[in-house]
């Protein structure tokens, strides 16, 4: 009987050693698997959120986010409905990034709060403004006196406006005003056109209240119109554009050196991201970022401008 004992507690230890082997061998062969694949053996996944305006750049910015997942990265996509609302979310810390507005209107938005914490880190599109009129009115040439203009409500936005609009011979603009315009700086009106202010987002349901309408590109496609329709547009390629102009995207300070930030950018700044703008914004929208941008020097120096 004690034989027999010891030859079970024998054979039980070989077993268990044999055991022990194979699990060692099994683990080592799925991290042989791992490396050679370049995968990384984690179950951890990383939740950001990016802020934007409008069905159209929410879509592009859906698809971005359906491409970080293979990274761990979750990006919840959150649209807003007006211009006035993503800056205040992303400084909230509701928000991780926006992308929704130019240099030149976080400069504004910086200057007026005073102690902003958001900065930019990427350069995404360029909206050429178009002009769009009522049927009535088929071209530049047939825009009766008396007309009502909607132009956005922000200065930020309303430059390439009243440009536009001085362009086709409506208005005449002081000429100390430069690239940045406002409605204060119209000296002469030839056609006594009655200018509307208006928040941007709210400027393409307006056409038929208003007779012409001045819309960027990022908004145009959400209200389902379409560029060809329009009596004029300040740019084709964006060659002519200011680089202050160049929409963003921003973050706040505290996450400029989170790498996963630099992920979400690299995942935009893509081919496929721009094969998608130009998918579903139909020339609205032009890809504009490079190798050699530096939007945090840009805004310094725009910062900087009194």
């Amino acid at each position: 009987m004690g034989r027999s004992i010891l030859d079970i507690r024998k054979s039980l230890k070989l077993f268990l050693a044999f055991g022990s082997a194979l699990v060692l061998a099994s683990c080592g062969n799925r991290s042989s698997d791992n490396e050679s694949t370049g995968q990384v053996d984690t179950d951890e996944t990383r939740s950001y959120s990016v802020g934007v305006v409008g069905d159209v750049t929410a879509e592009i910015w859906e698809d971005v986010a359906t491409r970080l997942e293979d990274q761990g990265i979750n990006l919840e996509v959150v649209t807003f409905s007006e211009y006035s609302q993503p800056n205040r979310a992303l400084e909230d810390g509701e928000l991780d990034l926006n992308a929704f507005q130019h240099i030149s209107f976080l400069s504004a938005y910086a200057k007026d709060l005073g102690d902003s914490q958001i900065t930019p880190i990427a350069y995404t599109i360029v909206s050429p403004m178009y002009i769009f009129a009522v049927p009535e009115i088929t071209d530049v040439e047939s825009i009766p006196d008396g007309v009502t203009v909607a132009v956005p409500n922000s200065a930020t936005n309303a430059e390439r406006a009243f440009l536009g609009l001085q362009d086709i011979g409506l208005i005449k603009l002081d000429e100390e005003a430069g690239f940045a315009p406002t409605k204060a700086d119209v000296v002469e009106n030839t056609k006594n056109i009655e200018i509307v202010e208006m928040d941007p987002s709210q400027i393409a349901r307006s056409l038929g209240d208003a007779d012409l309408i001045t819309i960027g590109g990022d908004m145009l496609m959400d209200a389902g119109l379409d560029p060809e329709d329009a009596i004029y547009t300040d740019t084709d390629d964006a060659s002519n554009i200011d680089p202050v102009k160049k929409n963003i995207i921003a973050t706040t300070k505290d996450k400029l050196d989170n790498p996963d930030i630099q992920a979400i950018i690299d995942a935009y700044q893509s081919d496929e991201t721009k094969a998608k703008i130009e998918e579903i914004s139909g020339g609205s929208s032009i890809p504009i970022w490079t190798a050699e941008d530096d939007p945090q020097a840009d805004y310094e120096k725009e910062l900087a401008k009194n």
